[in-house]
């Protein structure tokens, strides 16, 4: 058990989300004190994981004056004292909502950040040891913009694309591509991080995580939950898009280290963007067939080719700064077979609305 993290005073924002409440648990299991800080007190990650007794403050992050008085005061405890890490991870984080809402995804993503830096600015000097934000792989963009499908005797090749750019992955360094609305949002993020860490010397670092996958996700629209619960209800599972766009899939418990790991070395990082991506990116074809394969079963999937916005795009983060630091990801075979274990002890998604 790393000592490190015993006593410490931490808050997560953003506490009733999937990430968030794997990581509070397990800040809770390396015995950390920690306080959570969302628009709603109750979430079915939190009761799955069985984090019922952790205080929550109900503050909106758009609402500087709010967060800045809670990490000061909490709900007016006398015995109440200021957080000495923070994790930012409250926002809007579905792709979609954000292109349908850009002024809220802003208003969330963006001035929601800069609030809980300014907050932790402001609080007295030396109190804050770390704060690490999520970001998001998504600033990239697709590594081959425009890409079309590789088409091999007429037929797609198990989700293969052609390859229109040079690169293999995208490096911490390299600048945004994104145009979409979310992906621009976390930029955003990434330069107030740089602003306050560079600027303020506030310890501040930004974790650009690809997709987490794992126990307590109560998103069936998420990829593996998705095609876990469909085969536990005796169906194919299903792919709505046409399978080529290749991602990294991580194990949220390695999420979770890679938050962990940058708050731990904050200071030597202030002002950077981290990546966190998996041993190899693969196409969502080949990470529903592992899905399957983690099951025990033979099927193949429904490839519905209903929403093709994604297709050909390929997703690669090159994660050697965060090894360097001792970080490794899972093999994701075994990650997913814990997974599908998990959600079938647990009745696929029977526990997310009970």
């Amino acid at each position: 058990m790393n000592d490190w993290w015993r006593g410490r005073r931490i808050l997560v924002t953003g506490a009733a989300g999937f990430v968030a409440s794997n990581l509070i648990r397990q800040l809770l299991d390396l015995h950390a004190d920690v306080v959570g800080l969302d628009v709603i007190r109750d979430s079915p990650s939190l009761r799955v994981l069985g984090l019922f007794d952790v205080p929550i403050l109900i503050r909106d992050v758009r609402n500087w004056q709010r967060v800045h008085w809670a990490m000061l005061h909490g709900n007016g405890e006398p015995d109440w004292h200021p957080p000495e890490i923070v994790f930012h991870l409250a926002g809007m984080s579905h792709p979609k909502d954000c292109q349908a809402n850009p002024v809220k995804a802003w208003e969330n993503n963006v001035a929601g950040a800069w609030n809980v830096l300014e907050a932790c600015r402001q609080l007295p000097a030396g109190q804050i040891r770390a704060v690490v934000c999520a970001s998001s792989d998504r600033v990239y963009g697709s590594l081959n913009p425009g890409a079309v499908p590789f088409l091999e005797n007429g037929s797609r090749a198990d989700g293969a694309v052609r390859q229109d750019s040079a690169r293999t992955a995208w490096w911490e360094d390299d600048p945004p591509r994104q145009t979409e609305v979310y992906g621009l949002s976390k930029a955003c993020l990434d330069l107030l991080v740089r602003a306050y860490g560079k600027g303020y010397g506030l310890p501040a670092v930004a974790l650009r995580h690809q997709n987490a996958f794992g126990c307590a996700d109560p998103w069936r629209s998420h990829l593996v939950p998705g095609a876990i619960c469909d085969l536990l209800e005796g169906r194919r599972p299903r792919i709505r898009g046409d399978g080529s766009t290749i991602k990294g899939y991580l194990a949220v418990e390695d999420v979770v280290q890679a938050y962990l790991i940058l708050a731990e070395r904050a200071g030597d990082l202030a002002g950077e963007a981290v990546n966190a991506a998996p041993h190899r990116a693969v196409s969502v074809l080949e990470m529903v067939r592992l899905v399957v394969d983690a099951a025990g079963r033979v099927e193949e999937p429904d490839i519905l080719r209903e929403d093709l916005t994604q297709s050909g795009q390929v997703e690669v983060l090159s994660n050697h700064r965060l090894r360097e630091l001792g970080w490794a990801p899972s093999d994701t075979l075994t990650a997913l077979r814990h997974t599908w274990a998990w959600y079938q002890k647990m009745g696929g998604m029977a526990w997310s609305s009970a």
